[in-house]
């Protein structure tokens, strides 16, 4: 156990991002099958990210307080796929709803609360926060495309089995964690005083921007592959598989790329990449097209991400770093995700799965050329 101690969260990583190849491409597709239409698809994706906007802060500012990470994680990652399996009822919208708004709850905080530790952890030891969190795109890679292939002949309504078993294994896994000591008297108004910090208020604004976009990807894809015939659960796997393998690098050396060419230019590389997949897949292209897009997620999301992640770390005071990484997951994940599914989902009913992509690229247009043209923003994230 000792000398897996300052390889913890590379471990923990790799088995929860497998739980989640194992369930989370699938859900989009798994609601389409059930008969839900686009736009309740995308209300559904919205309502967790509605409630997380209210229960995440709750979650940060007590490991804040207390120092309780490594429990709300173990409580968590049992309680997160037990309430998954209220999809798997066939129960229809109502009760589709009611799970979505339970499952955010214990949802919403395991990947700030993950990433802070990390971020603690990798310092520490003299590591970096990429070369941990690596391991989950391996991890992620190397399940998805197999359990697809497995879905397509055991049926897809057995992920919710499969999902509970892994993630029972990320419970175990998360006794490894070293547990978060009492912080400081953590409080509402330090939100408040993030949000009024510049830099930290700008940052969040563009990564909003550019969130939208992708999100709007993320939600949509294994739906809008649903359209496209043939055998939908093996294009996902194989799809998502070459996406996450895709990551690796960018994951590992995003603190050397950061390092060099500042939070600024890597953020808006990211969009721009982003943009450049969302026009691409617009067009409605062919499976081989799609297969040489997906390595562009190295850069729209691995990359984006990590500078995303140092940089919330970096721009905030200590004991606030919990509360700043909840508040860019919220930015990055919820509030993006609650804006493109509500708004895609409309979008996609009335206008198609183009026009939803090519507003997209327009979004992440504009939050690249944001990042590039604040000065300010990029030289205090860069001296950070």
């Amino acid at each position: 156990m000792n000398r897996l101690q300052p390889y913890a969260p590379h471990v923990y990583y790799f088995f929860f991002f497998a739980a989640a190849a194992s369930y989370s491409p699938f859900l989009g597709f798994w609601l389409r099958e059930s008969g839900l239409t686009n736009q309740q698809i995308g209300a559904l994706y919205a309502i967790g990210p509605l409630v997380a906007l209210f229960v995440q802060p709750v979650w940060g500012l007590l490991c804040d307080r207390h120092g309780i990470e490594k429990a709300v994680l173990m409580l968590c990652s049992l309680m997160t796929p037990a309430i998954a399996f209220g999809y798997s009822t066939g129960g229809g919208f109502a009760v589709y709803a009611a799970t979505a708004v339970v499952l955010a709850v214990f949802n919403s905080p395991m990947i700030p609360l993950s990433d802070a530790i990390a971020v603690a952890h990798a310092q520490k030891h003299r590591q970096t926060y990429g070369a941990s969190r690596v391991w989950g795109s391996i991890g992620f890679a190397l399940m998805v495309s197999p359990i697809g292939i497995v879905y397509s002949h055991i049926g897809i309504q057995h992920m919710f089995v499969v999902y509970m078993s892994l993630m029972v294994v990320v419970f175990v896994i998360s006794l490894l964690l070293k547990k978060g000591g009492v912080r400081r008297n953590a409080s509402w108004r330090d939100v408040g005083k993030l949000l009024a910090r510049k830099e930290f208020a700008l940052f969040l604004l563009l990564v909003l921007l550019v969130a939208c976009g992708t999100q709007s990807f993320s939600v949509f894809f294994s739906v809008y592959l649903g359209t496209t015939g043939g055998n939908v659960s093996e294009k996902i796997g194989w799809l998502t598989a070459v996406s996450a393998l895709s990551e690796l690098p960018f994951f590992f050396f995003a603190a050397r790329f950061t390092g060099r060419f500042g939070y600024r230019t890597m953020l808006a590389l990211a969009a721009f990449t982003a943009a450049l997949r969302l026009f691409i897949v617009s067009f409605d292209p062919p499976m081989a097209v799609l297969l040489l897009t997906q390595p562009l997620q190295g850069i729209t999301f691995a990359l984006f991400y990590a500078a995303g992640v140092q940089c919330a770390n970096d721009l905030c005071p200590e004991g606030w770093k919990t509360t700043a990484q909840t508040l860019f997951s919220m930015v990055y994940m919820n509030l993006a995700i609650l804006i493109a599914s509500n708004f895609g989902g409309w979008l996609i009913d009335h206008s198609g799965f183009d026009a939803l992509f090519r507003s997209a690229a327009v979004l992440c247009c504009i939050g690249g050329i944001g990042f590039l043209a604040v000065r300010r923003l990029g030289r205090g994230m860069e001296s950070a």
